[in-house]
């Protein structure tokens, strides 16, 4: 139990790493209302990260059950995750030195979370990937159990990153464009071996 705890930690923490919509407002939530507002605004995303993991996993499991289907849904994965690579890299050599924050029209904090981390379309995608090489390499077990223990770690992992982006607005704000870039340039080397992993198991 503590592995599937530990694995949906991860790959949510790993996910919401780099500078976009939703940690970027949540730093300047921080800066400009204060943590307090900033902290529920990470507890409506979390929320809905809750339910997106939940879902993606139940769909991956049931979709794996079909072995044609299964077999098919591996090789998306692999082109997803391929696709996040090439994503990640070029994000990382083009990406500009500083990201401006657009300003959100919702006042109310936990609202505002709901509502951007509902809009985030790669969210389903991205779990369905993780639950498919998960499951395709044998590192859970889909019970009903594991998933939940999963989606409780995953909606951990999105608090805690966003807690980070939180306490540490100021420092994180000055060194952006160096952070963004040496992250970017990381998860495009982890999903791209993620998705030669997984093109190996498939040929086996």
């Amino acid at each position: 139990m503590a592995l599937q705890f530990i694995l949906g930690f991860l790959t949510s923490f790993v996910a919401a790493t780099p500078p976009g919509l939703l940690n970027l407002t949540s730093l300047k939530i921080s800066l400009e209302k204060g943590k307090r507002k900033s902290y529920h605004f990470a507890f409506g995303v979390t929320i809905i990260i809750f339910i997106q993991t939940y879902i993606s996993l139940i769909f991956t499991n049931y979709i794996h059950n079909k072995s044609f289907i299964g077999t098919s849904f591996q090789v998306i994965a692999v082109i997803l995750f391929s696709l996040l690579s090439v994503y990640f890299f070029y994000k990382g050599i083009k990406e500009k030195k500083t990201q401006k924050i657009k300003k959100a029209k919702i006042k109310n904090s936990f609202t505002l979370g709901l509502l951007l981390s509902t809009l985030n379309l790669l969210a389903i995608p991205y779990y369905c990937s993780v639950g498919s090489t998960l499951k395709t390499n044998g590192w859970m077990d889909f019970t009903q159990t594991n998933i939940l223990i999963f989606v409780l770690g995953s909606g951990i992992g999105t608090f805690a990153l966003l807690s980070i982006y939180n306490n540490l607005a100021s420092l994180i704000q000055k060194e952006m464009g160096l952070l963004s870039r040496n992250i970017n340039f990381i998860l495009g080397g982890i999903t791209g071996i993620i998705a030669l992993v997984t093109i190996i198991k498939l040929l086996n």
